[in-house]
């Protein structure tokens, strides 16, 4: 009996022994790996690798969750048959899932801060391009309303890229692209269909220069893009003044109340001063003459206007100097330049009035 309770005991101590050893030596859980593969996850999160590498991080986010299951299903086995490389394995590759994850979005934003460095002046060009030629135009809504968002966009696009977000710089770029490309081509489209008249107004600007050279006289010519005013003396040029026109300039006058300054070969009727006048000085022309008239005859047939006549009392007065476009149609100047253009005028001068007196491309080089 004795021997028998010394053999169990010792038969105990060697199991416990076994087991003891077994356990020591037995695999352990990689719990400090998986705590890593945690931390490179959340590195590649703050990144922002969800939103510029949203396929590789979702992938190293599941081999990580495929890890911790793995991990589970192993610690639930008697410990001496736990396998823990398959945990191991996993959860190096979502590390390394992660690592690709940051590489690419690093590699992503240095592209976007490239192309979009390039993109920003591109657009910034095409904006300062629309407000020195297109902006003060006379431009339908649509236009200047893209035009508005277009700057907006980009002022976002700006301080967006100051920040690094250039996801965000993307989409307002892009359509702040879009938009100032559709007002340009609208503006350009606009302006070249009323610069088919060009023709017709150099031969309207040569005969009035020619008269004043044949006549030994003065002449005025305004050209209504430049926004001037000249006074030709024996067909030379001799005075220049900045002019301001009616609000819709652009065009031809058509009918009373349009707000738009007539283009054609008129002449002063009447020289007005005093309590004659509202505006200082003015000079009275002979609108609308007979070409206007009929020309209106044949729109209002036609419905393209409304029949409200075609208006009258066209002057070029003084009052000027707004800095805006603010007539009913007429010419303005300064009062001093009023007094300027006295000396050269009187009744029957030349007053010939034109789009432009040069081509648009010499203008605005498209």
């Amino acid at each position: 009996m004795k021997k028998a309770l010394i053999l169990l005991s010792a038969l105990l101590f060697v199991t416990l022994s076994t087991l003891a050893a077994l356990h020591f030596l037995s695999a352990k859980p990689p719990v400090g790996l998986l705590e890593q593969t945690h931390r490179d996850l959340t590195a590649a999160r703050d990144s922002e690798a969800g939103e510029y590498e949203a396929a590789t991080i979702a992938e190293a986010e599941k081999l990580y969750e495929l890890a911790q299951e793995e991990l589970k299903k192993e610690n639930e086995k008697v410990f001496f048959l736990r396998d823990y490389n398959p945990v191991i394995n996993t959860a190096k590759r979502a590390s390394d899932k992660a690592a690709e994850a940051v590489d690419k979005t690093n590699a992503r934003k240095t592209e976007l801060s490239n192309s979009q460095k390039q993109k920003i002046e591109e657009v910034r060009n095409k904006l300062d391009h629309f407000e020195e030629y297109y902006a003060n135009l006379p431009l339908n809504k649509r236009a200047r309303q893209d035009y508005t968002t277009a700057k907006l966009k980009f002022l976002e696009s700006e301080k967006a890229y100051e920040r690094q977000a250039y996801l965000v710089v993307e989409n307002n770029l892009n359509e702040a692209k879009r938009l100032i490309s559709k007002s340009v081509t609208a503006a350009h489209n606009h302006l070249s269909d009323y610069f088919s008249s060009l023709p017709s107004w150099k031969r309207w600007v040569d005969e009035t220069i020619s008269w004043s050279r044949v006549n030994d006289a003065s002449a005025i010519i305004v050209d209504k893009f430049a926004h001037k005013c000249y006074v030709y003396n024996n067909g030379k040029l001799v005075r220049e003044f900045e002019a301001e026109l009616g609000p819709n300039w652009i065009g031809d006058k058509n009918y009373r109340g349009d707000k738009a300054t007539p283009e054609g070969k008129y002449h002063v009727t009447k020289l007005k001063t005093g309590k004659n006048t509202i505006y200082y000085k003015a000079l009275l022309i002979n609108y609308p003459n007979e070409e206007d008239k009929e020309r209106y005859r044949q729109n209002v047939r036609s419905g393209r206007i409304p029949n409200r006549g075609p208006g009258n009392l066209i002057e070029i007065h003084g009052g000027g100097g707004k800095g805006v476009n603010w007539t009913d149609g007429c010419v303005a100047l300064t009062n001093d330049d009023m007094d300027k253009l006295w000396r050269y005028v009187s009744v029957g001068t030349p007053v010939t009035i034109v789009g432009s007196t040069k081509s648009l491309q010499e203008i605005n080089g498209h």
